[in-house]
């Protein structure tokens, strides 16, 4: 599973590195204010149209929201290490 939003510059893909809760690693490393989708990995493009790839993220279709460093150490204080933003 991935993780997708959209910034100034367009489609961004998250692609986890650790084991854990994906919502706990998208919260974490979204940048706060910015909405995101889980993307299951069956739903990609192929790599070599990906960069032509589109997604409408909004508040009716979006998983979650990044969090502020104080928003995510409130939600996840066994995580407060992790707090980087």
């Amino acid at each position: 599973m991935k993780i997708a939003y959209n910034d100034n510059e367009g489609l961004k893909l998250l692609i986890p590195a650790i084991d854990i809760d994906i919502k706990i690693i998208a919260d974490k490393d979204v940048p706060s204010g910015i909405l995101y989708k889980l993307i299951e990995d069956s739903e990609l493009p192929q790599r070599d149209t990906r960069n032509f790839w589109t997604m409408e993220i909004n508040q009716s279709n979006a998983d979650g929201i990044g969090l502020t460093k104080e928003e995510f150490i409130k939600k996840y204080p066994e995580y407060k290490d992790w707090a980087v933003q």
